[in-house]
């Protein structure tokens, strides 16, 4: 079993599960509050808008039923009829006496009401018999029709006109006319007209009341789609309402909808007023009617930047209450690690943490008591088997090897122990053999794979090995241990001293009746190294060789293409049939 170890501190990772712990709750409370606050901002906005809608539709119904019920009563009065039937005066005082009577029942009309109501009564020859103003003939006519004519074709009803005009003696602005054709209650002939006059000052005054969001603006249609008026502009009396909206507003009694006008967004409101069947419409930009719930968003975000930093620094404070202990614990085990055994945890607490203080400080003291009893006696018994070995393998390798397997101990990489043990067994099995100086290739190329596996354990995965050897080469036979001292060399003075990850290639081939191996590396190149004995092995090697097969073989250094390379050449002989059992050349 191999253990990585990742360099990531324990109190960082204990506060990130803090912070983890504290960010989830308050994502889901902010989406939850988001929610709710939105359908609760929307709901509160359309009740207050609709209540206010509603309230202002009853003013405004009320008003204009004050009119129609004033248009009525005056129309049905006895007086009115009568004065209405007389074609001519006679005399001044006759005339004097009806508008007495005009005065006084319309001074008793009027006396209930709490606004000024014009009243004109027009003969079927459109004169006018009486005025509560000093009155012209107004105009009661556009591009829809003639008021009196539409009023006879309804013969008797109720109708208003939507017409703005200016009252001469007031100079007020008049946006509606409620009339009403008199017909004889005897005979039902018509006798002529009694109109009411409706100032847009009574509108104002509605409008004035219903000033919930700044830029709205409030419109108010009658049944047919046309404007009487507005709360902004006043240009638009008589004129249909915006026609890609009207019918879905004329076709129900209240509702919502959103509308573009002028390159603004609104969001708007309506309904319909009960008796008289006009329509209020309220249109309010999107941009204000959510300024309320921008501003409470902005209050909640806030409010949670506040709790963050509360629960950051609360996180901080626990988990570094935490993990101190901990990082005091993993400090003193570097120290054990660097060979310092003379450490002790000295933090008493009865929780984990105190119990693996404990621990450690007996671990620490078994550790020394190992190594002073066990270890160190095996180590001398290894050590005295390989002064044999001197002249074969570098005993600096040897110490090394057995260096790392005693830290991969303390660490209790078994694994890697293990991986270890059984190569550098294999390895000192191969160089006591003393059966012959000469093996097959396969032998030699699995020694150096041992000696690699040894080596990459050491260096933690420092370099790549690839070993490309043709597979005739395998079954021929070489001097043993000649690949293994070039292989240390790139290793040692090559790739030890190189920043970043190394490559060393083994390769073999049979051309023109030798064989030749090569071993590159990209080191930092020959006669760059740092360390002392740089080329020593590689020329007992070529000494080796050039004893062994004659001076036309040996050892080629050459740099290329990045890489050192080293060759080896050797006659391909039969070698296995011209030794003796000493390993002595056959001459």
């Amino acid at each position: 079993m191999k253990y990585r170890f990742i360099n990531k501190s324990f109190g960082n990772r204990l506060f990130k599960a803090f912070m983890l712990i504290v960010l989830i709750p308050v994502i889901v409370m902010s989406a939850f509050y988001y929610k709710n606050l939105s359908e609760f901002t929307e709901t509160k906005i359309n009740n207050s808008v609709t209540e206010n809608l509603e309230f202002t539709s009853k003013l405004i119904d009320s008003t204009i039923s004050s009119f129609i019920k004033i248009t009525n009563y005056m129309s049905y009065n006895d007086d009115v009829q009568s004065i209405l039937k007389t074609k001519e005066y006679n005399t001044y005082d006759d005339r004097f006496k009806d508008i007495q009577a005009m005065y006084k029942i319309s001074s008793g009309v009027l006396a209930t009401q709490s606004f000024e109501v014009p009243i004109h009564i027009i003969d079927l020859n459109r004169k006018s018999r009486f005025s509560t103003t000093e009155y012209n003939v107004p105009i009661y006519e556009d591009s829809r029709g003639n008021f009196f004519h539409i009023m006879d074709s309804n013969e008797g009803k109720e109708l208003s006109f939507i017409h703005r005009r200016v009252d001469g003696k007031e100079s007020k602005d008049i946006v509606m006319a409620v009339g009403k054709q008199v017909r004889d209650k005897q005979e039902g002939e018509a006798l002529g007209y009694i109109i009411s006059d409706v100032y847009d000052d009574y509108f104002t005054d509605v409008f004035k009341n219903t000033n919930l969001y700044e830029d709205n603006n409030i419109y108010v249609i009658d049944k047919n789609g046309y404007i009487i008026t507005d709360k902004k502009y006043k240009n638009m009396t008589g004129f249909k309402f915006y026609e890609e909206y009207l019918s879905y507003i004329l076709e129900n009694n209240k509702g919502t909808m959103e509308m573009d006008i002028d390159e603004v967004t609104y969001k708007a409101y309506f309904t319909t007023s009960p008796h008289t069947s006009i329509k209020i419409i309220e249109l309010i930009p999107k941009r204000i009617i959510y300024k309320e719930r921008h501003l409470a968003i902005v209050t909640f975000i806030i409010f949670i930047v506040i709790i963050l930093f509360m629960c950051i620094t609360a996180s901080y404070m626990l988990s570094k209450s935490i993990s101190q202990p901990i990082n005091e614990l993993s400090g003193l085990m570097k120290k054990v690690e660097s060979g310092e055994r003379e450490v002790n945890f000295h933090i008493k607490t009865e929780d984990e943490i105190g119990q693996l203080g404990k621990s450690f400080n007996d671990m620490v003291k078994e550790i020394n008591r190992l190594i002073k009893e066990v270890y160190e006696k095996q180590y001398l018994v290894q050590e005295s088997e390989f002064k044999a070995l001197k002249a074969q393998v570098n005993p600096h390798f040897l110490y090394n090897t057995l260096e790392s397997i005693h830290w991969m101990a303390k660490l209790k990489d078994y694994e890697g122990v293990t991986d270890m043990v059984v190569s550098l067994g294999k390895l000192l099995r191969y160089s006591t053999n003393k059966n012959s100086d000469i093996v097959k290739v396969k032998e030699e190329i699995e020694q150096i794979k041992n000696y690699l596996r040894i080596q990459k354990i050491r260096y933690s995965d420092k370099f790549e090995v690839v070993i490309n050897i043709e597979e005739e080469v395998y079954d021929k036979y070489m001097l043993r241990f000649l690949l293994q001292p070039i292989v240390e060399n790139a290793i040692t003075h090559g790739l030890e001293q190189k920043m970043g990850k190394g490559i060393i290639e083994i390769r073999g081939i049979i051309k023109d009746e030798n064989i030749c191996f090569e071993i590159l590396d990209n080191g930092v190149g020959f006669g760059n190294s740092k360390s002392k004995g740089e080329g020593i092995g590689m020329d007992n090697v070529n000494s080796r060789v050039k004893i062994h097969y004659g001076e036309a073989y040996g050892l080629i250094v050459e740099e290329k293409d990045g890489f050192t390379s080293v060759k080896i050449l050797i006659p391909d002989i039969d070698e296995s049939s011209n030794m003796n059992n000493r390993g002595e050349k056959f001459v």
